[in-house]
């Protein structure tokens, strides 16, 4: 049997514990290579974008990768796609250096929300960022600046996702899948075409936390 997810109390409870983070405050984090964050798997949802980046990083087209690494579920007829973990709930790009240390495989080309991480963003707009207090690294290290220009391309990015799958469900008429699998396909051209956000040189110069 599947582990049931946290009850409403634990996640209210969890919610008051979040450190604020306004935009051009500093903050202090240092990533201890704990791999914590990638072993509470599926949990990290993905937009178009993300997908994209990865299938190309590992040489993939789209199906494939989703076919491979990716869990759909379909809420209120939006589908929603989640990293996928294994057995243990471990991202399936986590790996383990021989000395115990982790690493992510596709680093350049992870997803967004875990570039951000611990920053989480919970709404569309960028003065409603927080800090995840569960990371061991928060609070350590030298103060870092707020990273303005990586947010907002988040906020961007899944701003066009939900507005390509909106009108391809509601104006279009589209099934669920369907909807995403256009969605995929129309991103997929964009990046051959050579948008900006599908080259990772460009998404490295947005910065990192």
């Amino acid at each position: 049997m599947p582990a049931e997810g946290p009850s409403l109390d634990e996640l209210e409870e969890y919610t008051k514990r979040l450190i604020p983070l306004r935009p051009g405050e500093w903050y202090r984090f240092r990533c201890t290579r704990c791999g914590r964050c990638c072993s509470g798997g599926p949990n990290v949802a993905l937009t178009v974008y993300d997908v994209v980046r990865m299938a190309r990083f590992l040489r993939m087209d789209w199906r494939s990768f989703l076919k491979g690494y990716v869990k759909v579920i379909i809420a209120d007829l939006f589908p929603h796609m989640l990293l996928r973990g294994d057995e243990r709930g471990r991202c399936l790009f986590l790996a383990t250096r021989h000395d115990g240390t982790t690493l992510c495989v596709i680093y350049p080309a992870r997803p967004m929300r875990c570039r951000l991480y611990p920053m989480l963003v919970e709404s569309l707009r960028p003065a409603r960022v927080y800090l995840d207090p569960r990371s061991p690294g928060v609070g350590q290290g030298p103060p870092k600046p707020y990273p303005a220009r990586l947010v907002e391309h988040y906020i961007k990015e899944r701003m066009n996702h939900y507005k390509l799958l909106a009108r391809l469900l509601i104006e279009e008429g589209l099934e669920p899948l369907q909807a995403l699998y256009r969605a995929l396909e129309e991103a997929w051209r964009e990046a051959e075409h050579g948008a900006e956000w599908a080259d990772l040189d460009q998404i490295e110069k947005l910065g990192s936390v």
